[in-house]
């Protein structure tokens, strides 16, 4: 009977996230090491230890000097980390209550993974695992490789990114037959027990209300500044609320009701509130770790509510920008595969309404706003998009000077799309003429500081600069040095560096956007493979840059793991290890 009544707690089909067979070995094993409250030898005899430093029964033995005790902690913490979960349970869901929860799931996976690590450090075979790959674009067919901030085993096309800058390592090539059990265990516990998306967790019980949802929102002094935040560092570089205008006065008339104790927005409104605040935050200053917990906090807000609107069933503008915004979150919180995998939901999501094939300028706008988030990541990893542009390009400048900044980078997707569809008929130097049109094409001050108004215009303009040289370095530099190598394409790829080096002096906040900082790091990654001399100068003082806003962004959580928020950590590991290796 006891077997029978074990037996479906390790069945593949239960509800945890991970196999619970092999977490429970872990934890046997984790649990041998505390709570220990014997000395050695009453430990090591089985007999009953008064806790006293010498005991009575050492000193009774004739043996005091080996009476000694394991240092103290263990179980505290365990203890602390379970209150919030069970505050939780009950109901009782204030926004701290839902912090401690999520600080308190990282901290497990925080430890199980320190523990997972320890254990394999001294194996050949675990070291083989986590050796950098090579940097060269030129496999000559995709492969797999295990992502660090996830465990998931993901593919990379043969000419997809510096598998380093997207943080992404090779997976142990020894069979299973010949790996240690304690190697098998971690390469399964790896891929199964390190954090997840937090967009797709669920802080509260299957009946929750919209109101108990409402709760995690801040008072009105802080969402005005996130979402004053929003509208200056993160739209005017990725505008996925077309109906900003709109939003805006929705926003305040909530505020209004809601101080008069009115709740009755709709969930899909809600979802894209939670969304827009998440973004804001990102590129706040609070606290590192108070922006990590209090973003992802929002996230899954938002994603509760797109739950309890029906979503999938009745899509609607607000829904689709909602999905959207989350994914460019993603994006910038390193969870770049799963935002590439989200796009292709959110893509199919606009298209079961009709966005694909939309007349109204504003739908127009916001399909063509996720063709750019789509191309940009299927660019970077070389994998297949979900994009079909029938749809012209949405004129959004309101003047006839040239085309404005999303306008410009519509047209680079454009160009990506159109070499994709024709791989073979036209030559790079082609789309690299096409590049490059774009800039002409673009308004003035895109074009030239002399022509820049105002700090958005300079902002706008090194942002440009930075998409429009690494898509072009991409397209046209060789992975190795040849006699081929076209020096104008080298200078896109420096003048990369430098206009994120500007952007930074600019407007730090900014360049925490994961497409800057991927875009000028893979351009520098490029530079540094093909030995180019000249450009040495831009790649030490960009990786200047990274170590000081890596030093800027990390926190050490209450297992003393050090924690890192934003993309720097990642560029900056990718720019040293290839830097070394070049040496």
């Amino acid at each position: 009977m006891s077997e029978q009544s074990e037996a479906p707690r390790d069945r593949p089909h239960n509800s945890y996230p991970y196999d619970t067979g092999l977490v429970r070995e872990l934890l046997k094993r984790k649990r041998k090491v505390r709570g220990i409250k014997s000395c050695f030898p009453c430990r090591h005899r089985k007999v009953k230890c008064d806790g006293e430093s010498p005991c009575e029964s050492c000193v009774r033995r004739g043996h005091e000097e080996l009476c000694r005790f394991p240092g103290e902690g263990g179980d505290l913490p365990v203890e602390i980390e379970s209150a919030p979960a069970k505050r939780i349970a009950k109901g009782h869901t204030s926004n701290e209550d839902l912090i401690n929860r999520l600080t308190a799931i990282e901290s497990q996976i925080s430890s199980l993974k320190a523990d997972l690590l320890k254990s394999t450090v001294s194996s050949p075979s675990a070291q083989a695992a986590t050796e950098p790959e090579e940097t060269s674009r030129t496999r000559r067919s995709g492969s797999h490789y295990v992502e660090d901030a996830t465990g998931a085993t993901i593919y990379l096309g043969s000419h997809s990114d510096s598998p380093l800058v997207l943080g992404c390592r090779r997976q142990a090539s020894l069979p299973l037959s010949s790996a240690s059990p304690d190697m098998m265990l971690h390469n399964v516990m790896m891929d199964q027990v390190v954090p997840r998306a937090y967009p797709f967790t669920s802080l509260w019980g299957p009946d929750v209300d919209i109101a108990e949802v409402c709760k995690t929102l801040p008072g009105d002094e802080d969402v005005i500044r996130y979402w004053q935040i929003y509208q200056s560092t993160t739209h005017p570089f990725y505008p996925a609320l077309v109906t900003i205008d709109q939003f805006n006065m929705s926003l305040f008339d909530f505020l209004d009701r809601r101080a008069e104790g009115q709740n009755d927005a709709h969930p899909s409104w809600l979802a894209l509130l939670f969304a827009v605040l998440a973004c804001g935050v990102q590129f706040s200053d609070d606290a590192v770790q108070e922006r990590d917990l209090r973003s992802k906090v929002f996230v899954c807000s938002s994603f509760q509510c797109l739950r309890m609107s029906n979503f999938f069933n009745q899509a609607d503008l607000d829904e689709v920008q909602t999905m959207a915004l989350i994914g460019n979150y993603s994006r910038n919180n390193l969870d770049t595969n799963s935002s590439w995998i989200l796009m292709g939901t959110t893509m199919r999501l606009a298209q079961s309404i009709g966005l694909h094939e939309a007349e109204d300028p504003v739908q127009k706008q916001l399909w063509w706003t996720l063709i750019w988030q789509d191309t940009s990541l299927s660019f970077s990893y070389d994998r297949p998009t979900n994009s079909t542009p029938k749809v012209t390009i949405p004129c959004i400048a309101s003047n006839n000077e040239g085309c404005s900044f999303a306008e410009s980078v519509f047209t680079i997707c454009q160009i990506i799309l159109d070499r994709r569809d024709n791989p073979n008929t036209t030559t790079t130097q082609v789309y690299k003429e096409k590049m490059e049109s774009v800039l002409i094409n673009a308004s003035p001050f895109l074009q030239d500081k002399k022509y820049c108004t105002s700090l958005q215009n300079h902002l706008e303009r090194l942002a440009l600069g930075i998409n429009l040289g690494y898509a072009i370095c991409k397209i046209g530099l060789p992975s190795e040095m040849s006699e081929t190598v076209d020096e104008s394409i080298i200078q896109h790829a420096k003048n990369a560096l430098q206009c994120f080096i500007d952007l930074h002096r600019y407007s730090a906040r900014v360049c925490r956007s994961w497409a800057f900082v991927h875009n000028t790091v893979s351009c520098a990654i490029a530079l540094m493979n093909l030995n180019i001399s000249t450009a040495t100068d831009l790649v030490n003082r960009l990786i200047g840059v990274l170590e000081k806003e890596q030093k800027e962004s990390e926190w050490c959580d209450g297992d003393m793991n050090k924690r890192h928020f934003g993309p720097y950590s990642r560029a900056l590991n990718a720019l040293r290890c290839v830097h070394d290796r070049n040496q």
